[in-house]
């Protein structure tokens, strides 16, 4: 901005304003609007756009006090020439003095008295009417705010998103986002209007992933309450609020995927399942088929295999299922899970111990000198009570000598 590179500027904001809920920020983006766009004809226009614009998406924010009252020194300072024009800008300036005085923020009290002002400034009479009518959820706004500072005291809301440390600190802050996420699913506000308390709750979580964006489980909570209450519209009969949040579950499960976590299976799994539960089998197979791409060293696929030969035996058939088993035997990095995985499922899902054995004795080649592999073979035997072939196999894994001695015992 400094530079007037207005292009870069423009294109930095439309890459990270949605995605950074952070007032600074906003605020930011509402000086350069102010700036950059006064020599335009409808700069009016366009600023009360990016007024309304950010007080949609980051007006509830604690500290969006500076936000609402710019905005209403904005509108107050617009130049009404008739009675029609004026009229006009005292609905538009009630109307925003009206939604930020029930909207729990600090600084709510000055922004009421300012309210209180304008309408007696008006007309006296109405007026009394007019604050009458929203004192009660003034009252109410005024005692979240206080409540919101006693829970989120100590909260850094401004520490970069780095992995897991469980340093002390982070521990704390950790501790401090859930009792603050929490508090707000507890509709503290009160209110009958669901739809304001989803809201408030996804921007107590947005708010959280900016600085605790490397944790897993904060995502995968994030998603499954809104699966959650997508399930509870459905409940209600409110398809179209269920189709919504459901869109929006996906989108947070793609966001996490795709970006900070993107080789954590937990969340992929999830996701790969969330997307079979809505019968999109498509979307499921492309995440599977992600996971198995993964070149990262050190990355084991072992887990991804079995859980998309699991998928696949369910969603077609159990051909597909042994494509991705022999897929699996192909890939070097994968260890010795697979071979029970595939065994237990031939004898579970198609009932034939023939094709289990051969699997267990195609995997003991391969890894003879493994005792959880072994052991897991065993267990099978005893399964299905066959003494003598335990026997066997007891004397061949001890003898061949492809166990050293410290891992036979």
């Amino acid at each position: 901005m400094r530079s007037r590179n207005f292009d870069r500027v423009e294109k930095l904001f439309q890459k990270c304003l949605i995605k950074v809920l952070n007032i600074d920020l906003w605020r930011c983006y509402l000086s350069y609007i102010k700036e950059t766009k006064i020599s335009l004809a409808n700069f009016r226009e366009k600023m009360a756009q990016a007024y309304d614009f950010a007080l949609e998406k980051i007006g509830i924010d604690i500290q969006s006090y500076p936000i609402w009252n710019d905005y209403v020194q904005f509108l107050k300072n617009v130049e009404a020439i008739g009675s029609y024009a004026e009229n006009q800008k005292i609905t538009a300036v009630r109307r925003i003095y009206q939604k930020g005085v029930v909207n729990p923020m600090t600084s709510i009290e000055a922004f009421w008295k300012d309210y209180i002002t304008y309408e007696q400034n008006i007309n006296q009479m109405i007026a009394e009417k007019m604050i009458a009518d929203r004192s009660k959820d003034y009252m109410n706004a005024r005692r979240v705010a206080k409540e919101f500072e006693a829970v989120t005291r100590g909260l850094n809301r401004n520490a970069p998103a780095v992995p897991p440390q469980t340093t002390a600190d982070e521990v704390k802050q950790v501790e401090l986002w859930r009792k603050y996420i929490q508090w707000e699913k507890s509709n503290p506000l009160k209110t009958e209007d669901i739809s304001l308390v989803i809201k408030r709750v996804v921007f107590a979580y947005e708010q959280c992933i900016l600085c605790l964006g490397h944790h897993p489980d904060v995502w995968y909570e994030y998603a499954s309450y809104l699966d959650e209450k997508s399930k509870w519209m459905g409940e209600k009969g409110d398809m179209n609020q269920q189709k919504t949040l459901q869109d929006d579950v996906s989108t947070i499960y793609d966001r996490a995927t795709s970006s900070l976590l993107s080789t954590n299976v937990l969340l992929n799994f999830a996701y790969a399942d969330f997307e079979e539960s809505r019968n999109r089998k498509e979307e499921s197979i492309k995440i599977y088929e992600k996971l198995l791409n993964i070149q990262t060293p050190g990355f084991d696929p072992t887990l991804s295999y079995i859980q998309y030969m699991k998928f696949r035996r369910r969603t077609e058939s159990i051909a597909t299922a042994r494509s991705v088993f022999k897929r699996a035997r192909e890939d070097a990095r994968c260890g010795h899970e697979i071979y029970t995985a595939a065994a237990l499922m031939e004898y579970y899902c198609n009932k034939d111990a023939n094709v289990t054995s051969k699997i267990f004795e195609l995997g003991l080649k391969k890894f003879g000198h493994s005792p959880d592999f072994i052991l897991s073979y065993i267990d099978y035997l005893s399964h299905l009570n066959e003494e003598n072939n335990i026997r066997v196999l007891f004397e061949r894994v001890l003898t061949t000598g492809a166990l050293p001695p410290e891992k036979s015992l």
